[in-house]
């Protein structure tokens, strides 16, 4: 089978494929052949029960606050788009293309487990926007998570049968000129279609999986860098060493510890207790009373705890990464039909509880990422606690220059724009839909949330790395661990050593990108092996 091709089962699908299908136009997406068979068998079902006018929610009923309309037969293709229109409802700028598809990749992954009684034909349809690149308008607003995303995978739906707007070759059109213009038939809804289309979970699935995906990336970004600022510090190593952490085993702790006693091994810089305690003890002999020592036994808690303090994030994520697998790879739509105990069952797995949830618990854990990093950022500024670096990493001209003193007021402010951000979206229900939908889960929201919170911290990720490489200068980088050296070299070639003050703007959004894009992370990996996010016992 080509490389560039994803074939979904329902069952299979992981968060790194979908994030990888979704970014790359080049994937070309489709259905495993055995799946088909139970996706007709499911859609016959469906039209024998129409037939015979069993009462079925979506069906022969309208839906939401109106449930208990019944519906003819004859009008099931009106009831089906009018549905999918009453529910587009979002506001605010669109998701991205990449979002949208991934969205959409989704979707059909949970359709073609044969659970939700779309027709073949429809479904086909669907994978045709999908592989030529008909990307329905989403914006990004509006989600109430429950009854799924109705509103944005509403967009996707309404784009199938002509409606709504896409863009097609970045141009934005009308649904059906789009349509039309990939070549790709429009959809005819019947019996329960509009509904499978909208009521599942596939959009804050597919954000979170991307979420988690991005902090994933991050969190190996800010041990790296912790790494770095650790050793330009003049911090201890000795506290990472996993003997120790063996004795209060958390996975997501002892892989922190792991990955920085990796990172700082070969160091000149970074210190060894050992070492330094025998250099105090003869500081003790010498004085035969009460002294101060120029370098205190033990580090501060941003250094010595960081372990302690980045782990629980790592497990947080770790767990989110199961909860959306389990998602991804659901029947997430009401009613469920199965064919073979030959029966319907009503259900609420259109539920997003617990993807906001995790979200929740994702962005509330990632917001000490920024906490950390910006303290360690402080010990850089304050000479006080910088083992021997001047005040602001300024040693050119102080006074008339300020250094990088600016750059912790950006850092300082991140932080506190994270903390807001990290209020649950999870515990916000409000009852909508005439209490129909009377408690509703705002998955969307947690998850638009968690990712600016992943975002804040990448900038104060690079602010750190370029003082940790301002530092660097100061002490020598020739004294730096391997790793230290490499992530110095990468720092310099987006800006020099500044013994001058500059506008470094432009510098720090470089930076960010590069931290974003995972070019530390494979650059370091290809070094010293792949980092852990938690440590699996064997």
């Amino acid at each position: 089978m080509p490389m560039n091709t994803l074939t979904l089962d329902g069952y299979s699908l992981t968060i790194e494929e979908l994030v990888r299908a979704g970014t790359d136009l080049s994937v070309q997406v489709e259905i495993k052949e055995e799946n088909w068979a139970k996706i007709r068998d499911c859609r016959k079902l469906v039209e024998t029960w129409a037939d015979e006018e069993r009462c079925i929610y979506g069906v022969n009923t309208s839906c939401g606050g109106l449930v208990d309309h019944l519906l003819p037969k004859e009008r099931d293709n009106d009831f089906q788009k009018n549905l999918v229109r009453s529910v587009a409802t979002q506001v605010g700028k669109p998701f991205d293309d990449t979002l949208v598809r991934t969205f959409m990749i989704a979707r059909a992954n949970s359709l073609c487990r044969g659970y939700s009684g779309i027709k073949e034909k429809n479904l086909k349809i669907y994978l045709d926007m999908i592989n030529n690149h008909v990307f329905p308008l989403i914006p990004r607003k509006g989600s109430l998570g429950t009854s799924g995303d109705l509103g944005p995978l509403a967009c996707i739906a309404s784009v199938g049968f002509g409606e709504w707007k896409a863009r097609y070759k970045g141009e934005v059109m009308p649904g059906a000129a789009a349509m039309e213009a990939a070549g790709v038939e429009l959809m005819h809804l019947n019996a329960k279609e509009g509904l499978s289309l909208i009521n599942g979970t596939s959009a804050m699935v597919g954000l979170a999986c991307t979420v988690i995906s991005e902090a994933v990336n991050t969190l190996k970004n800010s041990d790296i860098i912790a790494a770095f600022a650790i050793e330009t510090l003049m911090g201890r190593i000795n506290p990472f060493d996993v003997r120790v952490h063996e004795q209060k085993y958390h996975p997501g702790q002892y892989a922190t510890a792991d990955n920085l006693t990796r990172l700082l091994t070969g160091s000149g810089m970074a210190i060894d207790e050992q070492q330094l305690s025998m250099e105090l003890q003869s500081v003790l002999k010498e004085h035969k009373g009460i002294s101060v020592a120029d370098i205190p036994v033990e580090d501060a808690y941003s250094i010595r705890c960081t372990p302690q303090f980045v782990g629980p994030t790592k497990e947080a994520v770790d767990n989110a990464e199961k909860v959306l697998l389990r998602e991804l790879n659901s029947s997430n739509d009401n009613p469920l039909i199965f064919t073979e105990y030959d029966t319907f069952i009503h259900n609420g797995h259109f539920h997003g509880q617990p993807i906001s949830f995790a979200m929740d618990c994702l962005g509330i854990s990632m917001v000490n990422l920024g906490v950390v990093s910006d303290r360690r950022i402080d010990r850089f500024m304050d000479a006080a606690h910088s083992t021997g670096l001047p005040p602001f990493l300024c040693k050119e001209d102080t006074g008339v220059r300020m250094g990088l003193m600016g750059g912790q007021f950006m850092t300082t402010s991140l932080v506190a724009e994270n903390r807001p951000l990290a209020v649950p979206a999870s515990i916000q229900s409000i009852t909508s839909t005439a209490d129909f939908q009377d408690i509703v889960s705002f998955g969307l929201i947690a998850g638009r949330k968690a990712r600016k919170i992943v975002g804040n911290t990448n900038h104060i990720l690079a602010f750190e790395l370029m003082c940790a490489a301002q530092a660097a200068d100061l002490r020598g980088p020739e004294k730096l661990s391997p790793a230290g050296r490499i992530m110095y070299d990468l720092t310099r070639e987006t800006l020099p050593y500044l013994d001058y003050d500059k506008v470094y703007m432009d510098d720090l959004e470089a930076l960010k990108d590069r931290i974003a894009s995972g070019e530390f992370v494979e650059k370091i990996e290809e070094a010293i092996g792949e980092l852990s996010l938690v440590h699996k016992k064997e």
